[in-house]
């Protein structure tokens, strides 16, 4: 599979096999053309991509996508310690669908340190419109919410942030009937939560 590429600005990227698509078989039925992206959408992917790698680089943060979320911190560089105590995290909704870390970073550091940083994704690329930041300690949340609730970040666009609550309720369906609160309970307590595994550092 390979991208072909045009120096016509109007032009758009191509999907083809690589097997078929000599001879003036990519348009057939076989080859399936697909358009992907133009030339100027990739471009600003591109530009996206290297901020927020310039966004690493100076701040010294990690950065990992997982389970459609993207994850800055958590810990920060040079963290040491349990994390933050609850009441340190603020709940960030209304984000523009294309604004990221490399903006959304600087702004929220002003309020204090951020311990981490999750921005909910779409497998589009584009952002889920909210995210949760946490910050090294409770005084920083609130001056956060201070500061930032209802903050104009685009023209006409006004941010929500609140601090976050943990949601602890657990819904389960498809109990039979005849099976007693004291029995669910058992079977509950044999559920065990699996230790995450770390990927080995190169």
């Amino acid at each position: 599979m390979f991208l072909l590429l045009s120096r016509d600005p109007n032009a758009s990227f191509v999907e083809a096999d690589s097997d078929r698509a000599s001879d003036g078989e990519a348009e057939g039925a076989s080859g399936r053309v697909s358009p992907l992206v133009g030339v100027a959408e990739f471009i600003a992917s591109c530009a996206k991509q290297m901020a927020l790698l310039d966004l690493m680089e100076k701040t010294g943060y990690r950065m990992v996508q997982v389970n459609g979320q993207r994850m800055y911190g958590g810990p920060p560089p040079g963290w040491e310690g349990p994390p933050p105590p609850h009441g340190s995290e603020v709940f960030v909704g209304k984000i523009p669908r294309d604004m990221y870390e490399d903006e959304l970073v600087p702004l929220f550091e002003r309020a204090g340190r951020l311990y981490e940083f999750r921005l909910m994704m779409e497998f589009s690329g584009e952002n889920r419109g909210y995210a949760f930041v946490m910050y090294t300690n409770r005084e920083a949340a609130q001056r956060a919410i201070q500061m930032f609730d209802n903050h104009e970040v685009r023209p006409g666009k006004f941010l929500g942030v609140c601090m976050s609550r943990n949601n602890c309720r657990l819904f389960i369906g498809s109990i039979p009937k005849d099976k007693k609160k004291e029995e669910i309970m058992e079977e509950m307590k044999t559920v065990r939560t699996p230790r995450p595994t770390l990927a080995p550092q190169h």
